[in-house]
């Protein structure tokens, strides 16, 4: 954990287990970390990447506003496996997403609340894949070309890889932009906003 934090706090690049998938993690307050995760994955600027963060007091950093709804669905729903687009303040990359949205959430998994904890700052977490291939489940599966680019990585073994739900409210409605474990369990008790 201590040489994962000097890492990242030092602006370098690492690849760990998140609770969804193994991931391409870095600082998210940081230009020239969140545009070099964009060149290692080969994926295109106009794409967003998530970020995580510990709670919910660190997430309110980094957004401008959260709307009731909002407010009511992450509290339910996190610390877990959703995602939720928010709008983003200037205290992260302008390279985190091409618009004014930023995709956070807080995950459930104590190592990598201590990290972000101890981090104090939100992390860049992406899928380590270069962009359009699968998702990788083990590291064994890791492109040769991507790991050499990677100053750390951190194996785990095996995950179970399954991608957190990802919505987006937009005049009061909840639009789900990719299904995953908590999908029907939001829809069917936010069935009035759906």
């Amino acid at each position: 954990m201590e040489e994962l934090i000097n890492i990242l706090k030092n602006g370098k690049i690492a690849i760990i287990p998140t609770d969804t998938t193994y991931g391409i993690v870095g600082d998210a307050t940081k230009d020239e970390v969140v545009k070099k995760i964009f060149q290692i994955k080969k994926r295109n600027l106009n794409k967003g990447m998530p970020i995580l963060v510990s709670n919910k007091e660190m997430l309110k950093k980094y957004v401008t506003n959260i709307t009731n709804l909002e407010n009511t669905i992450i509290d339910k729903y996190t610390p877990g496996k959703l995602s939720i687009l928010l709008p983003k303040n200037d205290k992260i990359s302008k390279y985190i997403s091409p618009n004014s949205y930023v995709a956070i959430r807080i995950p459930n998994d104590k190592f990598l609340y201590e990290l972000l904890t101890e981090l104090n700052i939100p992390i860049v977490a992406t899928s380590a894949n270069i962009s359009g291939n699968d998702v990788i489940s083990s590291l064994n599966e890791l492109d040769n070309d991507l790991k050499d680019s990677i100053d750390y990585i951190y194996d785990k073994g095996k995950l179970n890889t399954i991608p957190s739900t990802l919505i987006k409210i937009e005049n009061n409605k909840i639009i789900i932009l990719r299904e995953g474990t908590i999908s029907k369990k939001l829809i069917k008790e936010f069935k009035d906003y759906i």
